[in-house]
Parts: C-alpha cells; structure tokens; sequence
C-alpha cells in the first residue's frame, strides 16, 4: 500500500495525457481532456450500459481533419497496476479499440465539448446504440473490474500520428453475492489558506479567489444531495469569514453541518500538529486551540451538528501526543507512517487499535490554558509517565487523498473518475469477504477543488453496488475490528518525543503576557473580545500550514498588536508638594481604551512611608498592602480603571525635606506584565519629628546659655557699684587710706574695672 500511495502522489501532479513517440516532432498545440464522464459505472443493469464521455478539444488544425480513437485494455489486477496506467504506461493488453470517429460527426454539447456515446458489452447486451460498441471480450459473470480506456486525439490526414491522449477508467460493476459493498467515509476540510498578522498586528482579510474557492466547495457539496460525508470546518476561517463581510459562506458551512447524513468535526482552531506542540512543551496550547474551536462551533447555529470524539491527524503521531489526545478523543485517524512495523500487502480496511508507551514529561489536561500555564508539565493520560496508552483507530489511504488534491488541478473530471476507480479495485481485492470493510480519504487542508471533481465523484458513489459513503463515525461503528483478517492492534512509530521546528520559546513568553493582560480586561464585553482577538492571533501562528519563519512572523505580529493596547494606558507624571508630614497623594492614571481595566496600581521609595492602615481613597480600589524593608517601602492595591482618567489617592509620610522621585507602575493582577509605568517628583517642605526635637534641645541651650550669662553680667555690676561704693568711703578717712594692705587691693579693683585705663596708666611715664 506504502508503495502505491507514494507511486500516486509523485505522478498525479504530472499530466496524465502526453503525445506518443511516433508525434514527438509534432508542435504540441493540440490537446484533448476529459471535461465530462457518466455515468462513472457500467454494470449489467440495463441503465448502466452506456458510457458517456464529453472531450474538450482543442487544436490548430481544421476540426474537419481531426477525429477520436478510443482503446479499451483489460481490467486491472490491482492498486499497484492502475497506478501505472496514470501516466500511460503499463496498460496491458488490449480488450477492443474504436475506429477514427470524426469529430465533425460528433454531436457537441452547450460548452462546445465533443460528445461520445460508447455502449458496453459485458455479462449483457446493451440496450441502446451510439458512436461505437465496445466489446470488453470477458466471460458472463466475470466482467467485473477497472479497465483503462486510452482516448486519443489524432489528425485524420495522417492516422496513425497521435497528438493528444489521456487515460480514463471504464468501471464495471457486478458484485459478488452476499458480499458487502466497501465503505468510503471522505474527509473534507472547509477553510481558507493560513495566514498570520502583519508585523503591525493587523490581520489582513481574506482574498478574493480564496473565498470564490471555498463558495463553490460548499455549494457543489449542498448540490450533490444528502451524501454521507465527514466535514472539517476550519473556525479560524468562519471567524475571518464573518469579520470581513463573507457572512454568506459562513453561513452555508453551517448548513452543510446541519445535515442529518453528514458529520461535522471539532478539533483546532487553526490546522495544528498535535505532536509538534505536545514535543515542545506546548500541550497547553493544543488545549487551548481545542477549547477555542468548541468556543466558535457553539456559537453557530443550533441545528449544526457537531462531533467531539475523532481526530484526524495529518502528520505523525508518537506516545506523547497519542496520550493527550486519548484524554477528549476516542477515536484518532493517523497516516500510515505514523504506524510501526512493515506495511501490510492489502489496504488496510479495518479499525485497529493503537498503543504506544508514554515517556518523559506527562501530557498536561485539556483544560483551558488560560487558567494552566504554558510551560506546565504535562500529565499522562492514564495517570502517569509510562503507563500504556490504547486508542481506537484507523488509518487513511494516502493514495486515495492524493485523487482528492488532484481535484483542484487542471483535470479535476478525471481525478475525480480516478478516485471512483481506486476504490472500486479496494473493494475487488477481497470482494468474497461478507463482513464490511472500509477506507477513508482525507482531502488536504484549505481544499478548493473544481465543482466538477465534487459532482462527478460523489454521482459515482450513489447507487454504486460496491461503495457505499459513509461518515468517520460509520466507519468505526459498522465495521469490526480485524474485519479483513490483518493485526488488531498496532503500535506508534515514534515511542519517544520527537522534534519540531515550531518557535516554542516565542510562544511561551507570548502566552504568558496573553495571560496576564486577560486577567486585567476581563470581565466586560469590551475587554473579552479585545482578549479574544489577541488570543486568536496567537492561535493562528501555530498552524502547521506556515513556515517556521511564517509561524515566527505571526507571533511578532501578536506581540506588536499587544503592544498596541498597552500603549492606551500611561501615568500621567506630576510633581507633588508635600507641606506637612503626612498627606493624601494622587497618583493619575490615564486610559484611552473602550474598556475598563482591573489593575494593581504600585508605589515604591526609599524617601516616604505609608502609614499603617493606609488606603487609597478611590471607591475602585480593595484594601492596599504595605510593605518595608531594608528603607524601603511599597503601597500596592488592585484598583478598576473604568474612566478616561482616574485619580488613586494613597496616604503618605515624608522621611525628609527636599525633592526626590517615586516610581508608580500599573501591572496585570497575575503575571509579571506591566501595562504603564512612570514616576511622581514629590518636593518635601516639612519637617521630620527628629528634626523637631534637636531643634527643641538647641533652642533649651541656647536659652540655658542666655540666662546663665545675663545672670553673671547682672551680678557682677553690683559687685562693682559694692567696691565703688566702699572706695569713695575711704578718701575721708586717713588711717584707712594710709594702711598698706589697701594698696595692692585698690590697684587691683582698679584694673579689673577699667582695664583701658589701666592700659593708659601703664603707658603714662613711658
């Protein structure tokens, strides 16, 4: 199977017609293409008997000189054989082959295609004539196969010279009796290509052509009647949709969901790698795209119906991501490189189920990250690191999704003929088995195919005896495990963490600032959908669709549009003038954004004190924290800044007198994101309470001093007045001026009083 799917995928890009050798010198401008086949099957039932085929045509020269040949080959043994006829090649021995029909005897259609009607022989007659009879040469009841049909444009003037051809398929059905028809469950992607913000973190709308594709997806799907089909709307895309004008196409989506006979997945928001986020510690995000995109399919129409219990993985899987994904999935859908072991040698058509051993860090819950951080461990689906995983699972057929991407190229009639031929051989590799069998093919994302593939394929599968379309969740209900016969359970490929080339390490700090700026706009209409669009941007970067530098790139432009909402609030810088020793400041925050914002609004220095019990006198505030250490101190309360301005008084003390700076920051109540920051001068003109009391002990001995010299000079004028007195007292008394201890005294007295006249007396004689 490994080997036809990779044959498949290489040459279905190529075109599937091409001139022969022999016209190899022939100027290749003429061409001739399948614009139109039914029905897709032939069989034994008389309206079935007839195959049509509709020929776009295009050539230099004249219509009357060209004419169409028709070569039927036998039918084909097996996958591996129809994968080489794709190119022309291989394609057996011939069964019967048309004369040259003149394409000016054809019958043209509206579009100006050559018709050609070819009935078919088989177990029957056919009941109705046209252009030619072909004859398959096969036994009555063993006509059942795919048979190539080479159709050939050539020049009647020079017959045996082909200018153009290409390879259809004559599929001819009569099934085996009690035997069961093969279930066919397609997988179809509804969404636009990925995209990511611009470095300014604008995101630019959708264009033009990818909105016209997936208009004609969603209507030639509505056209084609109530087929079984498994549908994976992309949310990104219905929300982008809706946000630039395209409500219409969102709209349509939404009713193709409501059908009753078609089933709607829910996985990620965006396209994602379950094992590229789980490998790189990013389990949280995958929760986060998981709850995001349950989030938009809620809000859609109640008729939608929407399945939560299958996954389809488009790349590969290991024991990490199995486990994560097994805690909200029941079912995962894996390419078969994700399988260990050599491939089997028939498709693989059964449910099996797929185990893998967990190691390392656990897988985290699939609770929304916003309430787990990032960069959390994750917890093992079972409990622990170690513990055996088990899922239910099914495997999609990569060469049947390559016929389905073929259906957006330049023959989508043909892919889409291909397909119908592919399956038809699957259900002929066992076609005696009675138990059901089934195969699924997944469409790649942001599909936009031709309306013509999708009408064309899902016409083959109504009525058709041996497909029967179903959705995923038919497939694992309606058909056993080991059903064919092939092992019951398998194992991942990868038992370990692999590696990734996802920006972990930018996504982390983004989700984190994310975090923290929800938890401070949350909470008003307003502030949750500014959130929401942030979240979303982020989102839209882990799609496996970009490149690592385009996944880089996106998470710029979320942390630039962030950047862009933090710049609506500031902190208006004032200078304050404290003129006693405590006082009631304002601090001004300023908001232009239309929400409000609960914040927690923080004022530190090392030149204040807030008193005990201090509060901010705004009625949007909670009780404020104080805090000191090592001389400095800080004042934080979670306040709600619902105005344009908003002024928070906090009570504060001055340590000492003059100018000096206190800084302010407005920060989310979780995380360490600041949303504004700026400063206060504040100019002290009081005085301290140590300052008070030395200056009150300076004045005391000042005053002390004062008195005490008062009191001496005071004392020492009567003393002299006393000795003046005495003096005058002695100069009329001559036995008291005469003695000679008087002397000495009197002199002395005498210099002590008036030392200037002392100064005089001593420089008299001289």
């Amino acid at each position: 199977m490994t080997a036809v799917a990779t044959a498949v995928a290489a040459t279905l890009g190529t075109a599937v017609f091409g001139a022969l050798p022999a016209a190899a010198a022939t100027p290749r401008t003429d061409s001739v293409a399948l614009a139109a086949q039914s029905p897709s099957w032939i069989g034994p039932d008389p309206a079935h008997q007839v195959l049509g085929l509709a020929l776009r045509i295009s050539s230099s020269a004249p219509r009357r000189d060209l004419g169409v040949q028709l070569t039927v080959y036998h039918h084909l043994g097996d996958r591996f054989h129809l994968n080489e006829t794709l190119t022309g090649r291989g394609l057996g021995t011939v069964a019967t082959r048309s004369p040259v029909l003149e394409v000016r005897s054809l019958p043209a259609d509206a579009e100006g295609n050559v018709r050609v009607t070819v009935p078919v022989v088989g177990d029957t007659a056919p009941a109705g004539a046209g252009s030619w009879t072909a004859d398959l040469g096969c036994q009555p009841g063993g006509c059942a196969g795919v048979y190539p049909v080479k159709v050939a444009l050539v020049n009647t003037t020079t017959p045996t010279a082909t200018s153009a051809s290409f390879v259809t398929y004559l599929i001819y059905d009569n099934p085996v009796a009690g035997s069961q028809p093969l279930r066919v469950s397609s997988v179809v992607p509804e969404g636009l290509p990925a995209g990511t913000a611009a470095p300014s973190g604008r995101q630019p709308g959708p264009k033009a052509r990818d909105v016209t594709k997936l208009e004609g997806l969603v209507a030639s799907i509505a056209n084609s009647g109530e087929i079984p089909l498994t549908l994976i709307p992309d949310p990104a895309s219905l929300e982008q949709l809706t946000a630039s004008g395209h409500e219409r196409v969102a709209t349509a989506i939404a009713g193709l969901s409501a059908s009753a006979t078609r089933q709607t997945l829910a996985q990620s928001f965006v396209p994602v790698d379950p094992t590229a986020l789980v490998d790189t510690g990013l389990g949280a995000e995958l929760n986060e795209q998981i709850r995001r995109a349950s989030q938009v399919f809620d809000a859609l129409s109640p008729d939608v119906r929407v399945s939560r219990d299958t996954w389809v993985l488009s790349g590969t899987v290991d024991a990490a991501s199995l486990a994560q994904l097994a805690t909200t999935y029941s079912h995962v859908v894996v390419p078969p490189a994700a399988l260990s072991g050599a491939p089997p040698s028939r498709t693989t058509t059964q449910p099996f189920t797929l185990t893998a051993t967990p190691g390392g860090s656990p897988v985290p819950s699939t609770s929304s990250s916003s309430a787990t951080p990032p960069s959390a461990p994750a917890t093992a689906a079972s409990g622990s690191a170690g513990r055996e995983v088990a899922v239910t699972s099914a495997v999609v057929d990569p060469a049947l999704g390559a016929h389905l991407a073929a259906g957006a190229g330049s023959d989508p009639v043909l892919a889409a003929v291909q397909f119908l031929a592919d399956a038809s051989l699957i259900y002929y590799e066992l076609p005696n088995l009675s138990a059901p069998r089934a195969v699924i093919a997944a469409a790649p994302t942001a599909w936009g195919p031709d309306p013509s593939f999708v009408t064309t394929m899902l016409a083959g599968m109504v009525g058709n005896p041996v497909l029967s379309p179903v959705t995923i969740d038919q497939v694992f209900q309606q058909v056993a495990v080991g059903a064919d016969g092939q092992p019951t359970q398998r194992r991942v490929a990868t038992p370990g963490t692999g590696s990734s080339s996802l920006p972990a390490r930018s996504i982390r700090p983004a989700r984190a600032k994310w975090q923290a700026f929800s938890s401070a706009v949350s909470g008003t209409a307003p502030g949750d959908a500014v959130a929401q669009r942030l979240d979303d941007l982020l989102l839209l970067a882990e799609s496996n669709e970009l490149s690592t530098r385009q996944q880089q790139s996106g998470v710029a432009g979320f942390n630039a549009a962030l950047d862009t909402q933090l710049h609506q609030l500031s902190v208006r810088s004032d200078t304050v003038r404290l003129t006693s020793g405590a006082a009631s400041v304002p601090i001004t925050v300023l908001r232009n954004a239309p929400y409000a914002v609960t914040a927690v609004i923080q004022v530190t220095s090392d030149k204040l004190v807030f008193p005990r019990g201090a509060s901010a006198a705004d009625a949007q505030c909670k009780t404020p924290v104080v805090q000191s250490s090592a001389g400095r101190s800080s004042f934080s309360a979670v306040c709600v800044l619902d105005h344009g301005t908003t002024a928070v008084y906090i009570d504060m003390r001055s340590r000492a007198s003059g100018d000096f700076r206190i800084d302010v920051t407005v920060s989310c109540p979780q995380g360490a994101l600041v949303l504004a920051s700026g400063h206060l001068t504040v100019r002290s003109m009081s005085t301290s309470a140590v300052a008070i009391v030395l200056s009150a002990a300076a004045a005391l001995v000042l005053l002390v001093w004062w008195a005490r010299t008062l009191w001496r000079n005071r004392f020492g004028r009567r003393a002299a007045h006393r000795r003046a007195a005495a003096s005058s007292t002695g100069e009329t008394s001559p036995s008291r001026a005469s003695t000679p201890e008087a002397e000495p005294a009197k002199a002395g007295s005498s210099q002590a009083e008036s030392p200037a006249e002392s100064t005089e007396t001593t420089r008299s004689p001289t």
